[in-house]
Order: C-alpha cells, then sequence, then structure tokens
C-alpha cells in the first residue's frame, strides 16, 4: 500500500453520527478501475503481440481490406463497408488461427500472475529494503508491546498483525502494508519520540493505522498498486513503443506503407488513449486513496483517538493556488484542512464528488470499448451490459449514501449533478477512444448527449425513489427497495449504453443521412402514391434506428414499466405525500385526453386522404397512419413528462414518469377503440365506412403499435421530464431572482415544512384500500401490454400493421454494394490480393469444382448405351443434387464481400445471380412435382440443356472478372 501518514484532525464525535460503509462507496471504483487496467491490457497485449499485417492467413486486418476498408477513407465509408457484411465478416475472422484470439487473453493471465506475484512478495522485500526490526527490539520492558495490543483490541482486529519499527524514519508517523491476512504496522523511529511527548497523538496515529486494516484499505491499495505497475512495465509501455514507433516511422518518411497519412490519426488516438489512461488511473487511484484516508480518520475518532492529534496546519507551499489546487488532485493523502472538515460533518463521507463520479464515467467508457476484445464479449451489446452491471453499484452507493445523509438537513439530492458529471464523463471516454480513423470529430457529434441524458435520467431517478423509499420504518422493507432501485438503474444505464453502441455511434458518425435504405424497404413493402408521404417517410426513417435499439430487450422493457410502477407502489406502502400520486394521475389523465384528441386528428386528417381501394389503403396509407398513431401517443407522453416535471419540485421525474405512462396507457386503449369502432366514426374513420365493432381487429393492430413505441415512450420521457425540469427551474430562477431553495422546514417529502396532521385510522385505511386499487388498475394493463412488447402478439396479422412498425433487423445490411474506390493503387492492390486470399478464390474454385462435377456426370452418362429414342437417360437425382450445390456455392459467393472495384463488382454479382437462376431452373428440370412446369419430358431436356449452357456462360464471365482482379491484385495490366 501507498504510505499512510498519520491523521490530521479530530472532531467532536456525535452520538447520532450517519453509519459509515467504508468499503460501500469506494470498493465498488476500485473494482471498475481495476477492470478497466486488465480490459485494457488485454487490447494492448492484442495489438503488441500481433503480426506483421497480412502476414498470417488469416490476418484481421487482411479481413478487414477484404472488405474494402480503406485507412485513408472516410470513417462513414468504413463503417458502413464493415457493417454492410457483418457475417462475412466474423466468417473471415474466425479463420484466424485460435492462437491468435487468445493471445492478448493468455499474455493477459501471465500479467495478472505476476501482479500476484508482486502483491504477494512486496511486503517482505519492503522489510529487507527499510531494515524494519520488531517492535521488541526497541520495548525492553514490554510496555510499547502492551499498549499496541490494547489499541489493537480497541480496533477489533482479531486477525494476523505484526508490529515493526523503522529506525531510520525520524518523522512522527507510521504505514501499514502487507497481504490478505497478513498485515504490519511499520512505526516510524519519530513515532515513539511522540509517545513520550504526546501519547496521545501516539495512539491516534495508531488507531488510524489499524482503521485502514479493518476498512480493507491494505488490500485495496497493494492490489491496484501490485496491478498498476505489472500494467505500466508488461502492456503499457510496450504498447506505446509500438504506437510510438509506427507512427515515427509515418511521419518521418521510414515506412513505404500506403496506409498514411491516413492511419496517423489512428496511431494519435491510440497513443492518446494510452496516455489518458494512465491520468484516469492515476486520478482515480489517488482520489480513492483519499477517500479511504478520510475513513480512517473517522475509524480513529470512534475507537478513542484524541482530537488534538488532528490540529495541524498545512505548509503554505510555494505555488500558486491555482495550481495548487490541480496538483492537489494528484494527491493520496488530503490536506490537514479537508480532515478536518471532513470529522467536522461526516456527511462528506456519504457524497461522492464531482471528480469521483466523472472519472467513473470515463473508466465505463473505456471498459466498454475495452471489452470488446474479450472472447464471448465481442459485441456491443454484451459489454455494454456488463459494464453497466459494474457502473450501476457505484452510481447507487454514492447516490444511496448521500440521500440518507442530507435526510433531515434541508439539504436536497436530487442525483442531477451526480448524473451530469457522470455523463460528461462518459461523452469524455468516447470521445478519447476515437473512431480509429482519420476523422478525430464525427460529424454529428450531438448524439453524445445521448449518453448524457440517460446518465443523467439514471442517476435523478435513483436518487429520488431513494429518498421515496426513506418511509418504510423497517430496514428490510428499504433494503428490498434499495434492491430493486439498484437493478433499474443497472438497466437504464445499459438501456442507454446498448443504444450508444446500437444506434446513437452510427447517427453521430453521419449515418443519420444514410436512410436510403430504410426508403428502399419500405416502399418496396407497400404499394401506394409514396409522392404524398416524402416528408412522413423521412421522419420515420430517422426514428426507426432508435426507436429498434430501445426494444426487444427483456431488461430495458422491465426498468422501462419500474421507472413508473416502482414509485406508485411506494407511494401506496409507505402512504408518503413526497409523490402526489393523485396530482400525477390527474396530469396523465389530461395527457390521455390530449392524446384522444391527436388521435382524432390524425384519423381526420386520415380520412381526407384515403385511397378508393381496399389494396391501396392496406400500402402506403396504412402504413402512415399507424406511425401517426404512434406519434399522437409519444408526443401527448412527452409533452405530458416535461409539463409536470417543469411544475413540480420534489419527486419530479417519478411524478412525471407516473403521468406519462397514464397517458401512454389511456392513448394505446383509445388505438384499440378507434380501430375496433372504425367505421362507426364517420369522419374520422379510416379504413372502412362500414359500422362495425371488431375487437379481433383493434388487437391485431394495437400489437405492432404496443411493440414499437411501450418501451421508448417511458424511456424517452424521462429525456423529456429532465429537460422540462431545466425548464422549470430556471424560469423560477429568473422570476425569483435567485437559486431555487429548499423548503423552509427542509423536509424531504415536500410539504414545504406544515405540519401534516395524520388522517383518523378509517380515512387512512380507505386511503390505503384506495392507493392499493389504484395500483392494481394501472399494474394489470400495464403489465400484459409490455409482455406483448416483447412477445410475438398472438392472432393473424395483416402484413401491413405488422411491417409497419418494424424495423430491419440488419439497417446497414445494403447500404453499401460495393466499396468507395481507393485513392492510393497500393492499398487498391492490397484490397484485391485480400479479397481474393480470404475467401475470393475459394468460392470460385467450388463453383468450378460444382461445373467440373457437371462435367464428369456428363460424361460418365454418354458413355451408357442410347435407349430405343437414340437418346441416354440421366440420373435426375443426382443432377438434382449437382444444380442444388451450385445454386448453394452461388449464394455462398453472394454473401462474400463485394469486389473492390463497381466495375468488377458488377459484373461478378451479375454472373453470380445468373448462376442462381440457371441454377434452379436445373434443378426444377431434374425435379417431378404436382406442380411440374413442364408439360412435355423434351420441355424439361430443353430446359436442361439451355439452363446447362446459360451457367457455363456466367461462369465464363467469372474466370474473365477472376483475370481482371488478379491483375489487380498483382499490380500488372
Amino acid at each position: 500500500m501507498t504510505p499512510v501518514n498519520a491523521p490530521v484532525g479530530a472532531a467532536a464525535s456525535t452520538p447520532d453520527r450517519p453509519r459509515r460503509r467504508g468499503i460501500a462507496d469506494t470498493g465498488p471504483r476500485f473494482a471498475l478501475l481495476m477492470t478497466v487496467v486488465t480490459a485494457s491490457s488485454v487490447s494492448m497485449l492484442d495489438t503488441v503481440l500481433a503480426p506483421k499485417p497480412n502476414d498470417t492467413p488469416g490476418d484481421p486486418l487482411g479481413c478487414l481490406l477484404a472488405a474494402g476498408l480503406d485507412p485513408d477513407g472516410r470513417d462513414l465509408d468504413n463503417l458502413l463497408i464493415t457493417a454492410s457484411r457483418s457475417e462475412a465478416l466474423s466468417t473471415c475472422m474466425s479463420g484466424v488461427p485460435a492462437v491468435e484470439h487468445w493471445k492478448g487473453m493468455v499474455a493477459t493471465l501471465l500479467l495478472l500472475a505476476v501482479a500476484t506475484a508482486v502483491y504477494w512478495w512486496t511486503p517482505r522485500l519492503r522489510e529487507l529494503k527499510h531494515r524494519t526490526i520488531p517492535v521488541g527490539g526497541v520495548d525492553p520492558d514490554g510496555t510499547l508491546a502492551a499498549e499496541l495490543a490494547g489499541l489493537r483490541a480497541r480496533a477489533g482486529i482479531t486477525y494476523g498483525l505484526a508490529f515493526r519499527v523503522d529506525p531510520a524514519r525520524t518523522t512522527a508517523g507510521a504505514v501499514v502494508y502487507g497481504r490478505f491476512g497478513h498485515y504490519t504496522v511499520c512505526l516510524h523511529a519519530g513515532l515513539l519520540v511522540r509517545r513520550g511527548t504526546d501519547p496521545e497523538g501516539f495512539r491516534a496515529v495508531v488507531l488510524h493505522e489499524l482503521a485502514h486494516i479493518r476498512n480493507r484499505d491494505v488490500d485495496f491499495a497493494s492490489a491496484s498498486t501490485a496491478l498498476w505497475r505489472v500494467f505500466v512495465m508488461l502492456a503499457l509501455l510496450p504498447y506505446l513503443y509500438h504506437e510510438g514507433r509506427m507512427l515515427f516511422e509515418g511521419l518521418f518518411g521510414l515506412t513505404d506503407s500506403p496506409f498514411w497519412p491516413g492511419v496517423a490519426s489512428a496511431l494519435g488516438y491510440s497513443l492518446l488513449a494510452g496516455l489518458v489512461l494512465v491520468g484516469l488511473v492515476h486520478l482515480a487511484r489517488a482520489d480513492l486513496l483519499r477517500r479511504r484516508e478520510l475513513h480512517a480518520d473517522a475509524g480513529a475518532v470512534d475507537h478513542g483517538a484524541s482530537h488534538a492529534a488532528w490540529e495541524h496546519r498545512d505548509p503554505p507551499g510555494t505555488v500558486a493556488a491555482s495550481v495548487r489546487r490541480v496538483t492537489t488532485l494528484l494527491r493520496t493523502h488530503p490536506t490537514w484542512a479537508e480532515r478536518r472538515r471532513a470529522l467536522a460533518d461526516r456527511t462528506r463521507l456519504s457524497g461522492v464528488g464531482a471528480l469521483s463520479v466523472f472519472l467513473v464515467g470515463v473508466g465505463t467508457t473505456l471498459l466498454v470499448n475495452a471489452l470488446l476484445v474479450v472472447p464471448g464479449l465481442s459485441t456491443n451489446s454484451g459489454a455494454a451490459w456488463c459494464t453497466a452491471a459494474f457502473t450501476a453499484p457505484i452510481l447507487w452507493f454514492a447516490l444511496a449514501r448521500s440521500v440518507e445523509a442530507a435526510q433531515g438537513t434541508g439539504r436536497k439530492e436530487s442525483g442531477v449533478r451526480t448524473g451530469i458529471w457522470l455523463g460528461c464523463g462518459l461523452i469524455l471516454g468516447e470521445f478519447v477512444r476515437g473512431r480509429h480513423g482519420n476523422e478525430w470529430l464525427g460529424p454529428a457529434p450531438w448524439f453524445l448527449l445521448g449518453l448524457l441524458l440517460a446518465a443523467t435520467v439514471a442517476a435523478a431517478w435513483s436518487a429520488q425513489c431513494t429518498r421515496l423509499a426513506l418511509a418504510f420504518s423497517r430496514r428490510w422493507a428499504r433494503r428490498s427497495a434499495g434492491l430493486l432501485n439498484l437493478l433499474v438503474v443497472a438497466a437504464v444505464l445499459g438501456a442507454g449504453l446498448h443504444w450508444w453502441y446500437r444506434s446513437g455511434q452510427y447517427l453521430a458518425a453521419g449515418l443519420h443521412s444514410q436512410t436510403e435504405v430504410f426508403r428502399d424497404q419500405v416502399t418496396s413493402m407497400y404499394p401506394g402514391t409514396w409522392q404524398a408521404y416524402s416528408w412522413e417517410l423521412s421522419a420515420v426513417v430517422a426514428l426507426l434506428p432508435s426507436l429498434s435499439a430501445l426494444t426487444k430487450s427483456i431488461p430495458v422493457e422491465a426498468a422501462a414499466l419500474a421507472l413508473w410502477f416502482l414509485p406508485l407502489v411506494l407511494w401506496a406502502c409507505t402512504g408518503t405525500p413526497a409523490l402526489r400520486a393523485g396530482r400525477a394521475l390527474a396530469a396523465g389523465l389530461a395527457g390521455g385526453a390530449l392524446c384522444w384528441a391527436g388521435l382524432l386528428a390524425a384519423g381526420y386528417v386520415q380520412h381526407g386522404r384515403r385511397p378508393g381501394s381496399w389494396a391501396e389503403r392496406a400500402g402506403a396509407y396504412s402504413f402512415f397512419h399507424s406511425w401517426l398513431v404512434m406519434g399522437a401517443i409519444l408526443a401527448s407522453s412527452l409533452l405530458t413528462a416535461a409539463a409536470v416535471a417543469a411544475l413540480s419540485r420534489h419527486s419530479w421525474l417519478p411524478r412525471a414518469l407516473l403521468a406519462a405512462a397514464v397517458s401512454q396507457l389511456l392513448g394505446l386503449a383509445g388505438t384499440f377503440v378507434l380501430f375496433s369502432a372504425d367505421g362507426c366514426l364517420g369522419r374520422f374513420s379510416v379504413m372502412t365506412d362500414r359500422c362495425h365493432w371488431l375487437p379481433d381487429a383493434g388487437l391485431i393492430y394495437l400489437g405492432p403499435i404496443t411493440r414499437t413505441i411501450m418501451t421508448p415512450t417511458v424511456l424517452l420521457a424521462g429525456c423529456a421530464a429532465l429537460i422540462g425540469a431545466g425548464v422549470g427551474w430556471g424560469v423560477r430562477r429568473l422570476r425569483r431572482g435567485s437559486p431555487l431553495r429548499p423548503d423552509p422546514a427542509g423536509h424531504p417529502d415536500g410539504t414545504s415544512g406544515r405540519t401534516q396532521t395524520p388522517p383518523p385510522p378509517a380515512a387512512n385505511t380507505r386511503l390505503r384500500l384506495l392507493s392499493s386499487g389504484m395500483v392494481l388498475v394501472l399494474a394489470v394493463p400495464a403489465s400484459l401490454l409490455t409482455m406483448a412488447a416483447h412477445e410475438v402478439w398472438s392472432g393473424a396479422k395483416p402484413a401491413s400493421a405488422a411491417a409497419s412498425v418494424d424495423a430491419p433487423d440488419d439497417p446497414l445490411g445494403d447500404l453499401v454494394d460495393s466499396p468507395p474506390t481507393a485513392r492510393k493503387a497500393k492499398i487498391r492492390e492490397w484490397q484485391m490480393l485480400a479479397w481474393l486470399d480470404h475467401g475470393g478464390l475459394t468460392h470460385y474454385k467450388q463453383i468450378a469444382d460444382v461445373i467440373a462435377d457437371v462435367g464428369d456426370a456428363l460424361t460418365a452418362a454418354g458413355k451408357q448405351k442410347p435407349g430405343s429414342n437414340g437418346k441416354i437417360r440421366l440420373d435426375t437425382k443426382k443432377f438434382s443434387g449437382l444444380c442444388g450445390a451450385l445454386v448453394k456455392r452461388a449464394d455462398d459467393a453472394l454473401a462474400y464481400f463485394p469486389v473492390p472495384d463497381k466495375n468488377l463488382q458488377k459484373t461478378w454479382s451479375g454472373s453470380l445471380k445468373g448462376i442462381v437462376r440457371q441454377g434452379r431452373i436445373c434443378q426444377d428440370a431434374m425435379t417431378r412435382g404436382d406442380d411440374d412446369p413442364y408439360k412435355t419430358e423434351a420441355d424439361r431436356s430443353r430446359a436442361f440443356s439451355q439452363a446447362l449452357d446459360g451457367t457455363l456462360k456466367a461462369v465464363g464471365r467469372l474466370t474473365t472478372v477472376l483475370d481482371k482482379m488478379t491483375n489487380v491484385a498483382t499490380g500488372s495490366t
């Protein structure tokens, strides 16, 4: 452990001070920090141990080149190229030898083994280096040992502990070090002198060090120090050398690689990320150790340390105050003044500072990206959820302790400040990791604000629900509510990270303007006059990626339900007036009325645009009406949430979410009624004018609408509430000319300090019955709709209604027919060579082998004796199988990367499609069935011969294209 100095200040002990849990707030942050270091070592060692490009058949860089990656091209182009053939890229990467996949993992395990050895042997080496001696060597009468034993008993240390003396140190301090289960408190020689002149100060120092042991500070500090030192020596420095050498060679013209200058920014980002990681770890570790020092001070005072031991003054210093504030962040020990303030106000030990939360946010983003290289977590979703599981306990612990400490003090912990700092850390970490291309900032960086909103909503909701849960009188109830709170926070953070890595990062990279694929899919799915719906189509294809990223996930759907339902249950169980559920429900009813008005307006507008035929109504018309309905529900819910949050001062986020949920439920109910009674509404009818009550039709249309917006509406309502609360706070501050002040009596329940007269027992019982009934009324439909939103809605669904709300499964799949042509000839050669080596030649050979098998089968059949009609009989089963194999091989070739040359790709894909078409004709000609299209054997024979001729011509074109590819790959003409 880093040497721990003696404590510095004491304050009067108060009997009602809050309980300290030293491990609760810093333990998870230590775990996050060390996980970031460990996961980062995997990617760094992967880079250091990776072979030179194209040295191995399955080299990952070769796969990227085969896909059309151009390091000198735009980031968006490279993103679309690699994402458009994700399955082909995964297949190519799977060809990397297993040792290549596991190099970084194995090297990291070795690094951890070395770190463990360093952790184990450091205490012994420290004793040899400083030549410490046992206490008995300076305690002839045994009084020192007896006093130390008494202090040890007072501190409650019952496990392995030894006291030693460092005769060479003349300061009046001590240090504690060791490993798990075996600790040593080393007393400086000057401290023994102080024992004679200031016995209370001596005891305070020893109790401080014993508090470090009791709080497990030695374990955290020693393990983190060992891991960090080994990481720097075995991973970080080799990585920085590797990347720096490549950057140096490229910048000074010492390499002939065609990747320059495009790769320069990528290497610069890599070096920047490594240096930022150094700063992050040092700042975070220093902040954690300073917090541990304050906890140790409090522990020493709790066990009887004298207050006078902390009455010391900080040295004035020789640097400016602004510089000193920066250097203080790098110190592992707080100042004397900080320690005295922490002991005077124990609530300082409960809150987590802005710097701490900010560093947690940066570490979260770095951890997500570091986990991407871990086998089994190579998808953004898996890494995002694992990281949320690390970050959520840190955020929840910090907010829970801060809310508990502020209870009754008049200070309100809204969670907004903490969430903003966490979100800023997420944004900075995402910027630092870079796009691994030649653009330092994406064309649409404002989408990064989605991370800020997700973090702030999670923090604000957690803090305000924790304050509601404090109304429970029983500890087990508060703990149960806290556990549910933690799970919801993890789900919300995971949803935000999941959205960013599935949709947000692509939008920030400029993909928001690449909507042609969605337009093509929608227009090819439905008939209709699309010119009349141009702006509606643009709005739909812009919303599809984000909405689809927030659906089809059980944790996210459960969190969306719990965001508003859990505060309602807390209100029903405790009767706390802080939620003011009655007003929130009234606002939800108003929002539902607004939604019904929007639904009727949508029907009125669509009725005037209704096509004459039913077929046309089931196409573009029905598609856009479904989206108008969803837009009305979404808009009314968000406006309701924003208005409630703007007009509320306490528990504004749970209130806003409850009101938005009620508005949404009423909107979905209105949707069911309108579609079930369509035709009975006159000018507001949409599909038909025949009046019938058809609840099955209402369910059919309600299913896909629910799947699309049920979960996103609640999550987006949280963001709208955050914006509304900010606007309301700003307006009140401008009107009053001062910041928002707490209520006069500082009551955390929002009662404005007024005396609350408890209701009589009968009224209390009626209130409980009313609240329970309200919970059931809202819980049943919400739960059913949430389950229906995840499962496939039962019953028959018309194609127009079902598909109108489902986002494409692979939105990037068809954006790129062929990668843009690289500007440098050498890169074009490498791309083509990689394309041929990583599968292009293999696919051609597989097609040629089937053609050869067909030729061999024809030759064998020609050797047979002709029949009475002078013709030979072919084995239809054998030739059907060969034609089917030919179709399969051509389909596999079409699924491979597009040729990195637009002209050659057009001929290549056209020839392969011709082989598929002719192969299927051949297969049909060789297969007899009930729906046989061939009337006579002559027709069947003619079709087989024509298909065979067409296939041979297509293969001939493939051969010609392959020759041209070979010329490009070899740089010949």
